[in-house]
């Protein structure tokens, strides 16, 4: 009887131990895979477009562009999307059986983040119910959904066009991984006298120019290892300047050099006149610069980097 109990203990474990086994295999193969979804190892963008949509079908004219061939396609805006850490965009055409022609572009921007600040670059609305976010203007609907940055658009826009994009944007978003992680430095803008859909996401110095010249010179030392989010603030036009750095040593240098370059030497956080008789001021907490522009009094100023403060303290004391 004991060598029968002995047997069946064994047996037992050896079980527990080859389930144990199947099961860590079962979650590193799903870890791998949902890696590779995620980071675009092995998927090729023209799988991912459908053969048809409602009436209209796919054509066989499909192209890809890299980094370095996306001005053939897009000449002068390719810097926009190579701005961000862009790898590939697929483009598709599609004549519908009324006639209509619709052309779908996907862009794989290599992370959540860059998707979503590629779509916030020119955003005025905003819609939820496609991908993480959806903005329909005139003849395009573009959205963004996991690192993919997505625009439809038709030929002519008539009464039905908007039905016509809409029905292609969610065809082709169910065909994307469906988690959509926004950057987390858009969660430590405060959210009171916050313009809605004002927020730009970008990295380098070029990028921040163009949604607000600052300076001809990177006084921020921007570059593709650095996050920045503008956003506009009421009351007036304020601006609030979130930006992170990859350690404390590089927010430290930055802070020095705008306080020297924009804020006229100044040696505190305290907001400074401008000759546009706008204030400006500059505070660093850690590995992040928070920075108010354009602000029309002292008050205004001392008030949204208050605010700023606290959600980036708060962030920190996460362990963030």
């Amino acid at each position: 009887m004991l060598a029968q109990e002995n047997a069946a203990k064994d047996l037992l474990s050896g079980m527990r131990t080859s389930w144990f086994r199947y099961s860590a295999l079962i979650v590193l193969f799903v870890l791998c895979w949902c890696g590779k979804q995620r980071h675009g190892e092995a998927v090729n963008l023209t799988d991912l477009f459908p053969l048809q949509i409602s009436s209209c079908e796919c054509q066989a004219d499909t192209a890809t562009y890299d980094r370095e061939t996306i001005f053939d396609y897009i000449d002068g805006a390719g810097e926009v999307y190579r701005s961000f850490d862009f790898r590939e965009v697929a483009v598709a055409n599609y004549v519908c059986g009324d006639g209509a022609k619709l052309r779908i572009e996907l862009f794989d921007m290599g992370s959540d983040a860059d998707a979503y600040g590629v779509f916030s670059y020119g955003r005025e609305q905003e819609e939820i119910g496609i991908g993480g976010g959806y903005e329909l203007r005139g003849s395009v609907l573009s959205f963004w959904q996991n690192r993919f940055y997505v625009c439809v658009s038709v030929e002519e826009s008539d009464a039905s066009a908007g039905e016509m994009l809409l029905a292609a944007a969610s065809t082709v978003s169910q065909r994307l991984p469906q988690e959509s992680i926004r950057p987390s430095l858009i969660d430590l803008l405060p959210s009171d006298n916050l313009v809605p859909y004002s927020d730009r996401y970008c990295h380098l110095h070029q990028a921040l120019n163009y949604h607000y010249y600052l300076a001809r010179e990177n006084v921020l030392h921007l570059d593709s290892t650095t996050n920045a989010v503008l956003a506009r603030y009421r009351p007036g036009s304020t601006l609030l300047l979130l930006v992170e750095y990859p350690d404390t040593a590089r927010a430290s240098s930055a802070a020095a050099s705008f306080m020297q370059t924009i804020l006229l030497g100044a040696k505190n956080a305290e907001p400074m006149s401008l000759a546009s008789g706008k204030f400006a001021s500059c505070e660093q907490i850690s590995r992040y610069l928070i920075i108010v522009l354009e602000s029309p009094s002292v008050q205004s100023a001392l008030n949204i980097g208050e605010l700023a403060r606290a959600r980036v303290a708060e962030f920190l004391s996460q362990g963030q």
